[in-house]
């Protein structure tokens, strides 16, 4: 959670959003990326450095022709970071991709990508294909959501229950925190303790 609320920060700057949607694009070194934007270079150097010391972009030296060589910016690290409100919860969620898993789908492509057939037929192959992943992304967002919503009405139930425990016994509350060690989220767990200092 600590690392989610740093990035949160990062994220929050309009001028660092807009540094990274140009670095999307391709490598940028800082007077081009301070003529884009319209920023003094000092400060697209400070902005730099806060992304740079968040591990989303990282710095490489390239030689050119004449000249003194240039530092130019890429990105890093390919992230997701979610921010989920409810009546039950507040929290995030932050997703790295990862190489694909030898997955059906992932072969599938691997041999479309092969194949050697006609352009035109292929580029059909491949829509078809792409159509079809995006059906199944879909169904998995729908799932990923309602399942999180019934995950956050239970965690909020959890620490209701915990609560009432708290109030009356101290040492159930002890010995059902030590069962749960383990078992339960530890973000949970920490808002548990937490609850057992408020009331003490």
């Amino acid at each position: 959670m600590e690392e989610h609320g740093r990035l949160l920060d990062v994220f929050g700057n309009e001028t660092r959003r807009r540094i990274l949607l140009l670095l999307t694009k391709r490598p940028y070194f800082v007077s081009e990326l301070s003529k884009e934007l319209g920023v003094g270079q000092k400060a697209i150097l400070e902005h730099l450095r806060i992304l740079e010391s968040a591990g989303l972009i990282e710095g490489r030296i390239e030689k050119i022709p004449r000249g003194r060589p240039r530092k130019y910016y890429q990105i890093k690290r390919g992230i997701r970071l979610e921010v989920f409100l409810t009546p039950y919860s507040f929290g995030t969620e932050m997703y790295e991709p990862k190489a694909p898993r030898r997955t059906k789908e992932y072969e599938e492509i691997k041999q479309l990508i092969k194949s050697q057939e006609p352009i035109e037929e292929k580029i059909r192959e491949l829509s078809s294909f792409l159509s079809e992943i995006e059906r199944k992304i879909n169904e998995y967002v729908k799932m990923k959501s309602e399942l999180e919503e019934v995950r956050m009405l239970t965690e909020a139930y959890i620490k209701n229950l915990m609560h009432r425990i708290a109030r009356e016994s101290e040492e159930q509350f002890d010995e059902l925190l030590k069962e749960f060690e383990g078992i339960l989220p530890r973000e949970i767990l920490e808002d548990l303790k937490r609850i057992k200092r408020e009331l003490i």
